[in-house]
């Protein structure tokens, strides 16, 4: 259930909703496209206010998970369906409908029934249908998760290039980071009903808000002391630019390092060659730390090793709001990264 959903999604952009499964990002989608209704609160396109606008004149435009095609018509019909609502003839709408599938790339296609698709060709149909609707919004709701990994990069090169193109003001949902990444100007973080941070990519992954935030974007979170300008662990201290006390800190497994003369001490729990790089498990005293390191440079399972967390990439979580807030008047802090 949403709860004080705050989210901007700035004109000509492209924002990615980001969070994991059940947690109101499509709901949201629903909510903004008129098909859910909202209980308080406002919701604004531009200078107006989207609930006393009726859903088929807010001027939005969806793609859904599913394609949803009509089985009837051939791939062109589909893409001219918006037009045909709006009273245009025939050749005009063939017309627009052939240039938009030569642009998302399947004018081969255009005769075709949707029954003979593949799952990413129905989607290059779904996309042209929404532009063909100009909408001032697109709305697209895991747009990819139902196509074949082959093709996803290829898709996300497309969406990404007809956004920009157009400077089309659009809100994409997502559960993966990966791709959240790549394709986000903006990342809205929902968790637990409500949209615990909104930043640019690399501030999102690398200056989270809450642990949960950290936890849930692949970052370590580690615990302890700071005396002196020192954060000390079970297994020896690193330093870090924060008051004394106790804090948490997040850092992202790419940023350890191992050196000979670094200063923690901790053991391989696991080490798995998973492509580009390898991911190790360390343990660190109590705590369990991942690290991605190139393979040549990977340890073994069982080894004991030597760890940096270097300064500069260690970002304290705000005090006070492991339960997913931000304290009222009292933005986050911490050290930017580099």
């Amino acid at each position: 259930m949403l709860e004080d959903v705050d989210l901007e999604v700035p004109a000509g952009r492209l924002t990615v909703l980001l969070g994991p499964s059940g947690v109101g990002k499509t709901t949201l989608l629903r909510a903004v496209s008129g098909l859910e209704p909202i209980e308080a609160g406002e919701m604004r396109l531009g200078h107006r206010d989207l609930r006393r606008v009726p859903a088929h004149r807010r001027g939005l435009a969806m793609v859904f998970q599913e394609p949803r095609l009509f089985p009837n018509l051939s791939v062109t019909d589909n893409v001219a369906f918006p037009l045909r609502a709006q009273g245009a003839g025939r050749a005009q709408r063939r017309r627009r409908a052939r240039e938009l599938l030569d642009e998302v790339g399947i004018a081969q296609l255009a005769d075709r029934r949707p029954r003979g698709l593949s799952g990413g060709e129905a989607q290059r149909v779904a996309l042209a249908r929404a532009l063909c609707a100009e909408p001032e919004l697109l709305l697209l709701d895991e747009p990819l998760s139902a196509v074949d990994p082959e093709r996803r990069e290829e898709l996300r090169r497309l969406l990404r290039a007809v956004q920009r193109e157009r400077s089309l003001t659009t809100l994409y949902v997502t559960h993966d980071r990966a791709e959240a990444a790549e394709l986000g100007d903006e990342l809205a973080l929902l968790l637990g009903g409500r949209v615990v941070q909104q930043a640019s990519p690399r501030t999102l992954f690398e200056q989270p808000h809450t642990v949960e935030a950290a936890r849930f974007l692949g970052a370590n979170v580690l615990r302890g002391a700071v005396t002196a300008g020192r954060l000390h662990l079970d297994a020896g201290s690193v330093p870090v630019d924060a008051p004394d006390g106790q804090a948490t800190f997040s850092i992202r497994p790419e940023h350890l390092q191992l050196r000979t003369d670094a200063p923690l001490r901790g053991q391989v729990v696991a080490s798995d060659y998973t492509g580009g790089h390898s991911r190790v498990v360390l343990r660190v005293g109590a705590q369990q730390l991942a690290a991605l390191l190139p393979p040549d440079q990977a340890p073994t399972t069982g080894a004991t090793v030597r760890i940096d967390l270097p300064e500069a990439h260690l970002w304290r979580i705000p005090e006070g709001i492991d339960d997913g807030s931000t304290p009222e008047g009292h933005p986050a802090t911490g050290r930017t990264a580099t």
